[in-house]
C-alpha cells in the first residue's frame, strides 16, 4: 500500500467514524485534536489536517515526495487518525470543528493552523479569519499552497485580520510561487536542500516558532514579498 492509499483509508474511517457520531447525536468537536506544540514549534498551539489530501493536487509529484508531515503520518498510527478525525470533523461538522478550534484560541497567545495539511475549502478559510476576528489577543499563523483560495478572500475583503499572519508557501525548483501567485504580495516561504546555496535575498528560519513569536520575528512578522527560508527536513 504507496502513502496515497494509506492516507485515503485513515480518511475514509475517519469519515465513517464521524458519521455515526454524528448520527448518534454526539458533539463530535470533542474528537477534535489540538497539539500543545512540539521541540520546532516549542509551546504553540495548532490544528492540522491529513498531508496531500488537503493539499493542492500539483503537491504530488513535487512536493509531496518530500513532506515530513506525511512521513510523520505513516510513521505514527496515532498522528495519522488524529490527522483524519480533525480532516472529517471539518468536512461533515465545520461548525463543531471551530467550536474546538477556538476553544483552543481563547486560551492560546499563539496558534497555528496546519502544521500538516492546508485550506480545505474556501468556507474554510473564511472560518480561519472569523475565528482571528473572534479572538484577536492570539497571534495565528498559516503557510498555505492554495493561492487561490486566500487570493479570492484578499480579492473580496482587502486585507486579512493583523493577526493573521498568512504566507504563501513555495518550494525552491519544485513549487515555485512566480507566475503571478502572490499578486497582494504577501509573504512568502520557500524549501532549500543542503546542497542548494542560500539566497542572500533570504531570510532564514529561526528554528523554533515560538522564540520568533516571543520576538516578533520570522514568519511572525515577515513582510511583504519578504521570503522565510527553511532547510529541508
Amino acid at each position: 500500500m504507496d502513502y496515497l492509499e494509506k492516507l485515503t483509508a485513515a480518511k475514509v474511517a475517519a469519515l465513517d467514524e464521524v458519521r455515526e457520531a454524528l448520527a448518534a447525536g454526539k458533539d463530535v468537536s470533542a474528537l477534535v485534536s489540538v497539539s500543545q506544540g512540539n521541540t520546532k514549534m516549542g509551546k504553540v498551539a495548532s490544528v492540522s489536517l491529513l498531508p496531500v489530501l488537503t493539499c493542492p493536487a500539483r503537491c504530488r509529484g513535487t512536493c509531496a515526495d518530500k513532506c515530513y508531515a506525511k512521513k510523520l503520518a505513516i510513521l505514527r498510527p496515532s498522528v495519522m487518525k488524529a490527522y483524519a478525525r480533525n480532516t472529517a470533523v471539518a468536512r461533515l461538522a465545520p461548525d463543531a470543528f471551530f467550536r474546538a478550534v477556538n476553544r483552543a484560541m481563547e486560551k492560546a497567545e499563539h496558534f497555528r493552523f496546519h502544521v500538516s495539511g492546508d485550506i480545505p475549502d474556501y468556507n474554510y478559510l473564511l472560518e480561519v479569519v472569523l475565528s482571528c476576528l473572534r479572538n484577536p489577543h492570539c497571534e495565528v499563523l498559516m503557510f498555505t499552497k492554495k493561492f487561490e483560495l486566500v487570493n479570492r478572500l484578499l480579492d473580496s475583503i482587502g486585507a486579512l485580520p493583523k493577526n493573521l499572519h498568512c504566507l504563501f508557501s513555495g518550494w525552491t525548483n519544485l513549487f515555485p510561487t512566480a507566475g503571478g501567485w502572490n499578486p497582494h504580495r504577501l509573504p512568502e516561504t520557500t524549501v532549500y536542500a543542503k546542497d542548494e546555496d542560500f539566497r542572500p535575498e533570504w531570510t532564514p528560519c529561526g528554528g523554533n516558532c515560538l522564540d520568533c513569536a516571543v520576538h516578533d520575528g520570522g514568519c511572525w512578522a515577515a513582510r511583504p514579498g519578504e521570503t522565510i527560508a527553511f532547510k529541508i527536513h
